[in-house]
């Protein structure tokens, strides 16, 4: 069966004239009638994995695929986020170039089953990619938004802890190879999800990846320089690697992360994100403000005005640039002291 992806958008299965979805002993098969004659075709199986297949899924499946028989016309969007289509019961045919591909590669790779990893061979026949346009594919901004909110919609706050800390969550290598992430990009992606979920990692026992001895030495994280009164904080770091390579070639600016942090010690929000990684981090730039998260926003619009964004990196929040630049953003925004914030940004 296949599900081909067009110009206008939409998925043809006009060939299906009907299907059955069975579980028998420990597998689930699919059956369909094709309209080109009365042969039934087993076209997929599908082992059903202790305490991890559900088995609403085979009733869920046959639903999908029956009302994708009924309707050629079905938007792709609707189809990469079918069951049918996660669990390997369709294919289709993606544009490397389009949103929609991003997204359901990102769903493909999740919802694999759970203890292998698809290899290129299994990705391609699935989605018309080749190994190149994969990778590509997964280097990009939306397709790690989307990988992002897979981990943090499928679980809640209690289980994304138990899966980051005694899951695959604990092992970013293993992580990343699965969703075609780079190991770097997986934690980040891996931490991010964590503070959003309001959980600090590097807290946890056996959280994320062995780290050297002990946690970075708060001496590590004492910023080269802070600015500004307030609560909240805008922060700056980079590892020290970064700008090494950089000054090496004579060039003033090198891959930066700027982020917020409210009512929270600095070196302990930096300490969770930079957890697994090889190298402590610097904090080139600590801004003190009760408005954290307007400051951040507008540095960073200016910083992807002047195309300093890296869209490579994890979390939307690497930039191309250095503490001297987004001091000089923060002084042009207006907001020279705690006094003056209200009337500048709000």
């Amino acid at each position: 069966m296949k599900v081909v992806f067009q110009e206008n958008q939409t998925a043809d299965v006009s060939e299906i004239q009907s299907v059955l979805v069975i579980t028998v002993a420990k597998r689930m098969e699919v059956h369909l009638k094709r309209k080109t004659g009365e042969t039934e075709e087993k076209v997929r199986d599908l082992p059903l994995l202790k305490n991890f297949f559900r088995k609403k899924w085979a009733e869920e499946i046959a639903n999908e695929l029956e009302e994708f028989s009924k309707a050629p016309n079905t938007p792709i969007d609707q189809v990469i986020a079918s069951t049918a289509w996660a669990r390997g019961y369709l294919q289709v045919e993606l544009d490397v170039n389009s949103g929609t591909s991003a997204r359901g590669l990102a769903r493909l790779c999740w919802y694999w089953v759970l203890s292998n990893s698809p290899t290129d061979e299994e990705l391609e026949l699935r989605t018309g990619l080749s190994a190149d346009e994969i990778k590509e594919c997964a280097r990009t901004d939306i397709y790690k938004q989307h990988v992002e909110d897979l981990m943090f919609k499928e679980r809640d706050a209690e289980d994304y802890k138990k899966w980051a800390t005694k899951g695959s969550g604990n092992n970013p290598v293993w992580f990343g190879t699965r969703m075609r992430l780079r190991e770097d990009t997986a934690t980040e992606l891996i931490n991010s999800v964590a503070e959003k979920h309001g959980i600090d990692l590097s807290e946890l026992k056996g959280s994320l990846t062995p780290r050297r001895k002990n946690m970075i030495p708060n001496s590590d994280l004492d910023p080269e320089k802070t600015i500004g009164i307030g609560k909240g904080s805008v922060y700056l770091y980079y590892y020290p690697q970064y700008r090494e390579s950089a000054e090496a070639k004579g060039e003033t600016v090198w891959r930066c992360k700027i982020g917020k942090t409210k009512n929270q010690e600095l070196d302990g929000r930096i300490k969770g994100q930079a957890t697994g990684l090889p190298e402590n981090p610097k904090i080139g730039l600590h801004i003190k403000t009760d408005t954290e998260e307007k400051i951040e926003r507008i540095i960073h619009d200016i910083l992807k005005v002047r195309g300093k964004h890296i869209e490579e990196a994890p979390g939307r929040e690497w930039f191309l640039t250095s503490p001297c630049e987004v001091e000089e953003i923060y002084n042009f925004i207006g907001e020279s002291s705690h006094e003056s914030a209200s009337s500048t940004l709000r």
